[in-house]
Formats: structure tokens, sequence, C-alpha cells
């Protein structure tokens, strides 16, 4: 398969910016130290799940099943903050949707579960996208998510810990993939394709899809728009309903595990590492640095805008951490909500009318 474009072109070339120092370290320091090191986390994490639960499997107690929802949250948490760079190969290989996939199908799942059909990863392969990835795995382990976020280990079946393993040896192959993509092969039907590494990290006119330091870094802007407005438009909102009355729990993401406002959270949070260069404890430049040459009053006031987000999003949880699929049924929960909602949106007003601009 050839990788898609998502810069377009028309918008560079022809006025191709001359980039200093500043824009090429900040270019190298977010694909490798930021990026690149998330999905390696994520490859990493997700390794380690595959472990936990064949070690669930293996020795079924209620301890080994903690330490597999452990596992699970530890693996979401650099998948959530890689959602601000939605491009390259998360993208052209598919990888978004064969790791999550939101809704689950738990009624076509629970006939399978029930088929008496033997599980195997060759048999999960091809079945839908909404029947394998986080949210299979999220509720084969946390239960249905409706009075409590965990489940007795006495009620598991055989069915559930086969198509468990399963699941999770897909989810590690596909994170791993998605790993060698970047570090070593972008497409994996051009052998002549270098890591997408080397591709966002190098732009030039001879770059097939960034012709320019300034194509890199319109890329990761319009990559934090998206993670804005699904935060605020999507996740937040559609579960939300017009009222009380209205609320709809089936549309809250990661409800089994009581997950939602972390991974809403660290959504946030990716547009914070791809703004300021950081990573964990890594800290290095980013888009900030650049809007600082000029505007250092607008490159402060982004940054404080982007931790209020993050702050009023765990809000919502109110000092006994409320789930979402709980919060939304709650006034107080809705109203945090809704403030939650209204302050993404007026990021995202900010970020594409003061901060796009600049790189266009």
């Amino acid at each position: 398969m050839k990788l898609v474009n998502f810069v377009v072109a028309t918008l560079i070339f022809g006025s191709v910016a001359v980039a200093g120092p500043l824009e090429k370290a900040v270019i190298d320091n977010v694909s490798k130290n930021v990026i690149l090191q998330t999905y390696a986390d994520l490859a990493a994490r997700s390794a380690d799940m595959l472990v936990a639960v064949k070690n669930l499997e293996a020795v079924r107690t209620q301890e080994n099943l903690v330490k597999a929802q452990q596992s699970w949250i530890a693996a979401r948490i650099p998948w959530e903050a890689s959602e601000s760079f939605l491009y390259g190969p998360v993208d052209s290989l598919g990888i978004d949707p064969m790791i999550d996939t939101w809704p689950l199908s738990r009624i076509d799942l629970d006939s399978v579960l029930n088929s008496g059909q033997k599980i195997t990863t060759e048999y999960v392969r091809p079945l839908g996208v909404n029947l394998q990835g986080f949210h299979t795995l999220e509720y084969l382990l946390f239960g249905n998510g409706i009075d409590s976020n965990t489940k007795d280990i006495a009620s598991f079946t055989q069915q559930q810990f086969d198509y468990l393993i399963a699941t999770a040896t897909l989810q590690a192959e596909y994170t791993h993939k998605l790993h060698y993509a970047w570090t070593t092969q972008a497409d994996p039907d051009d052998a002549s394709m270098p890591g997408y590494i080397d591709v966002i990290s190098k732009p030039g006119l001879d770059n097939p899809i960034y012709s320019s330091e300034q194509a890199v870094m319109f890329e990761y802007v319009n990559g934090i728009l998206g993670i804005l407005d699904e935060v605020a438009n999507g996740k937040l909102s559609d579960p939300l309903g017009g009222d009380i009355s209205h609320a709809n729990v089936e549309l809250v993401e990661s409800p089994y595990s009581w997950n939602s406002l972390a991974d809403f959270e660290n959504n946030i949070r990716s547009v914070y590492n791809i703004y300021t260069g950081t990573y964990g404890t890594h800290k290095g430049t980013g888009l900030k640095d650049v809007i600082a040459q000029t505007n250092p009053e607008l490159a402060n006031r982004v940054e404080q805008r982007i931790l209020q987000a993050m702050q009023k999003i765990k809000n919502i949880g109110g000092a006994n951490n409320m789930p979402y699929n709980k919060a939304i049924l709650n006034e107080q929960g809705r109203a945090l909500a809704t403030e939650a909602i209204n302050d993404l949106n007026g990021l995202f007003q900010l970020v594409e009318s003061e901060v796009l601009p600049l790189f266009q």
C-alpha cells in the first residue's frame, strides 16, 4: 500500500519557508523523543499486557486479574497520549481501528464466546475491528462496568481466557508493527521506504510527504486541532446528550474499566507533549518555542490553556473520582463536563485562530 500524503501539498509548495535551527530542532525532538517514544512505550506495554493475560490464564487468581487489569491501564496511557498525532503509519496501516474501535460489539462478542467455537489468534484476526483491540480486552478483563469496574475471577470461562489471549496477541502484534513502521519501514509493500521517523524528521522538496519544515509543523498543529475537537465534541459531548434524560452511557468510551476521564486527559496530554516537546521526564523543544520567538505571551497562554483543559477534565469526576458513565447521570458531573467542553472549544479556537496561521 502507498502512504497517503495527509499534508495538502498545494498549501506548501511555492511558499516554502526557510527554516532556522530552532525549527529543525523542534521537528527532531518531537518526532524522535515524543512521537517515536510514545509508540515505543505502547509496543512495550502491549507486550507486557500479553504476558500478564497469559499469566492470568495459567494461574487464575484475583491477584493476577488485578495485574492484568493494571497492564491494560498502563498500555492505554501511551495510546491515548498519541491521539494528537494520528497521521503516518497509524493511519495508513489501519492500526487505529484495529486497536481502538469504539463501541465494542458486545452482542457479537458474546455470541462468539457462547458458540463453542475454538478461539485462536487466527480465528479472531479476520473478525471485525469492533471485536478486538483495547475495548474487547477491557470488557473481558473488567466486566460490564455498570456496578463496578472489576469482576470475579471465578466468572471467567475458558472461552473468555482464550479470546483474551488471542486479542492480546494481536494487540501486541499491531503495536509492534506500528513501532517498526516508524523505526524501520513505513510501507510494508515498499522496501525502499524508510521508517516514518526519517520521513517526518527530514522534510525537503524530495520528500514525498513533507516538502518543508513548515509542512511538518502544519501537520503537528492540525493533529492538535483534531484531538481537541474530538474530545470536546465527540468523546465528552456525545454521551452527555442535550439533557440528563437523553444521556447515553453506551457512548462513553472505556466504560468497563471506568478509565474514561483518564483517557480524555491523556488525549490532551498528547497536545501538551507536542506543544512543549515533553514526554515523561524528557523536556526538549516544541511548537511553543517557535511561537515564543515572536510572541512569548501567546506561547505561554496556549500552554496554560492546555494545562487548564486537562484539569477541567479531571474535575468532572469530583472528589470521589466518579467515572464518566456515572457523571453524565449526575447534575454536578454534567455541569463540570459542559465546562470542560466549553474550555476545550475555546482552546481549539485559540489554536486555530492564532497558532495555525503561524505555520501556514
